[in-house]
């Protein structure tokens, strides 16, 4: 079992008792059967050393959701009068001084009064892959740092181009073009433009002095992958639909050494950065 610091949940085992039985009534299961799942699902922490720690998550977090069990509560306060789960730091320096505050802390918040019961509400699906293939975009910046680079307020045109996968998520690969502009362009703005490069222009951080020396070809590198962790990281606000050219499906495996994957927070930096790399040279 992996352990990284002396928190209740710097555990392992305490860590996924917790996200398994809060889990159980996100799906909406009463307390009884996600307590009973729970057990079921980490039958064989009973008996074993490990055992206390699976108490303890599931007497903090049936406290905190105002859910506690007297079971619950009586097994976990038990093995806090053993100081059990000290085995793990009995070797440390400090003889396991913040294990034993963790319990002190613990025994403390159980034997408080209980918050009401709080709704779990079951977690809202987003659509990971938004776009259809052939679907034109326009995005506009929006960030201090587009402002620094003298971007903030104009757009790029980004088309979807295929569909990758990513763990068992399907997600939109997407091409962008090579210009900016200063309102927002129309779908026949896209006639002879280039693909922008997402990789450093040569001789700039390490890349190849030419673009000859590139293996594979610059034109490897010309694709991103909308890859969305949360609903908050595809900001729809900053895009406009203004068309779609027809595209063949295709499907792009992931886990390529040049992917890009969406970030909420740095995509203009790359986005911005690459784009002023580029200009004026040819490929």
């Amino acid at each position: 079992m992996g352990t990284w610091g002396a928190g209740l949940y710097a555990n392992d085992c305490a860590s996924d008792v917790r996200d398994t039985y809060m889990g159980f009534l996100r799906d909406q299961l009463s307390n009884e059967e996600a307590y009973h799942r729970t057990l079921e699902e980490y039958a064989e922490y009973i008996g074993d050393q490990d055992e206390p720690l699976l108490w303890y998550a599931l007497a903090d977090t049936q406290w905190r959701t105002g859910r506690l069990m007297p079971e619950v509560k009586r097994q976990a306060l038990k093995w806090i009068g053993r100081r059990g789960g000290l085995w793990l730091w009995k070797q440390g320096r400090h003889g396991g001084a913040g294990w034993r505050k963790t319990l002190e802390e613990l025994k403390s918040r159980l034997e408080s009064e209980m918050p009401p019961e709080k709704r779990i509400r079951r977690p809202v699906e987003f659509v990971r892959n938004p776009w259809n293939t052939g679907d034109v975009y326009a995005y506009r910046f929006g960030t201090p740092l587009a402002e620094q680079r003298g971007l903030l307020g104009k757009y790029m045109l980004w088309q979807k181009i295929g569909n990758t996968g990513y763990c068992d998520w399907m997600c939109s690969a997407v091409q962008i073009y090579d210009r900016v502009f200063d309102s927002l362009p129309a779908l026949g703005d896209l006639e002879g433009l280039r693909v922008l490069p997402l990789v450093h222009a040569p001789g700039v951080n390490g890349t190849p002095a030419s673009q000859q020396d590139y293996i594979p070809s610059v034109r490897h590198y010309t694709r991103a992958y909308m890859i969305l962790q949360k609903k908050s990281h595809y900001p729809a606000d900053r895009f406009t639909l203004v068309g779609n050219q027809p595209l063949a499906e295709s499907y792009y495996p992931g886990n390529q050494l040049t992917d890009f994957y969406w970030e909420k927070d740095g995509m203009e930096d790359w986005l911005s950065a690459y784009y002023l790399a580029w200009q004026g040279i040819e490929y």
